[in-house]
């Protein structure tokens, strides 16, 4: 106690005025006489500049003063890097203000600038400066600012692309707040209803970007390539959450649906497009005749038949490792219940 006073260049008397006691008590606290009451500990840590974990133990706590210091720090640089952004947003807006009057002498694409960077500072710096609701504060911010940078991209180039910007938009944000709603009104399932959720705006995205655009990719190319990727991606997903697998196991199923896949994409993306080569069909890719090549128009490709044969055997290595454990697993777990 005595080294960490002088150490803040105290005197006794300095320190025993400060905690409204006698420098007497402070001597013999130092010379461990006595002892300071409990409720003195809190103002004795203050002005010593010492933690009360350091007063109790007697000694330095390096480790929690370097995370003091690190988070003191990382404060710092964020309030920094905030006011950065913030000035460099004022300067922005300042300039394409006193640009916009003085070249058109109106202020015409000034109010582009002015939404994009009202969408941006809802983005980078009003989650900084909010404590509560900070998710729904800036989902609910983020989308007002884009909605007002449509209409002001509306009233620059005409209001004609602006209904179809918009429901392309109005798509597009109902993902993030579908997400919330989810996360807030539902316990139970949310990665499942989350997945579920978005297979389903993804559909509704295509289908609104197809309303908007025309033509007859919709149903040809969009809404097939969509399904066949969704299919393999809910298969992860039953693999990784669903199945009670040794994790070995599940990365052995996981490894030979990722080798099935090549196959599987390659035939259907030549189906869709119309034309397959005798060497790229699915079953081309269990001939093991052919050895490490695929016949192409283009020549002789190995790249994908290596990389699925790898694959599978990466896939028969898990598996049967996999196995293994869990066997032994189970084993352990049966002696253990006789036991």
């Amino acid at each position: 106690m005595a080294r960490k006073r002088r150490e803040a260049s105290l005197t006794q008397e300095e320190l025993a005025s400060r905690l409204y006691v006698t420098h007497t008590t402070v001597s013999k606290w130092e010379r461990g006489i006595s002892y300071p009451d409990i409720s003195l500990v809190p103002g004795i840590c203050r002005e010593l500049g010492i933690s009360e974990h350091e007063f109790f133990t007697a000694c330095d706590d390096l480790a929690g003063r370097r995370a003091q210091r690190d988070a003191r720090r990382w404060r710092g640089m964020t309030r920094a890097g905030q006011t950065i952004l913030c000035v460099c947003y004022g300067l922005t807006v300042l300039i394409c203000f006193i640009c916009d009057l003085a070249v058109f002498h109106r202020l015409d694409w000034f109010w582009i600038v002015l939404t994009s960077l009202m969408l941006a500072f809802s983005l980078t710096t009003l989650p900084v400066l909010v404590k509560r609701s900070r998710a729904v504060v800036c989902l609910a911010s983020a989308t007002v600012c884009l909605l007002l940078l449509l209409l002001s991209c509306g009233l620059y180039a005409g209001m004609a692309a602006v209904g179809r910007g918009l429901a392309i938009t109005a798509a597009c944000l109902l993902l993030p707040w579908g997400l919330y709603a989810l996360w807030r009104l539902c316990r139970q399932y949310r990665p499942t209803l989350s997945l579920l959720l978005l297979t389903v705006w993804t559909y509704l995205l295509l289908l609104v970007i197809w309303l908007v655009t025309g033509g007859d990719w919709l149903f040809s190319l969009a809404f097939p390539i969509a399904t066949l990727s969704y299919a393999f991606v809910w298969i992860y997903f039953a693999v990784a959450h669903w199945l009670p697998l040794h994790p070995c196991l599940k990365a052995g199923l996981l490894t030979a649906v990722t080798a099935l896949a090549i196959p599987v994409g390659t035939s259907f993306a030549d189906a869709l497009t119309g034309g397959q080569a005798p060497g790229r069909t699915f079953a081309a890719y269990f001939d093991w005749s052919r050895g490490m090549t695929v016949a192409s128009e283009e020549g002789t490709v190995t790249g994908n038949r290596l990389v699925f044969w790898l694959l599978l055997a990466a896939a028969a290595v898990l598996l049967a490792v996999g196995a293994g454990l869990a066997l032994r697993r189970r084993k352990r777990d049966a002696a253990g219940k006789e036991e």
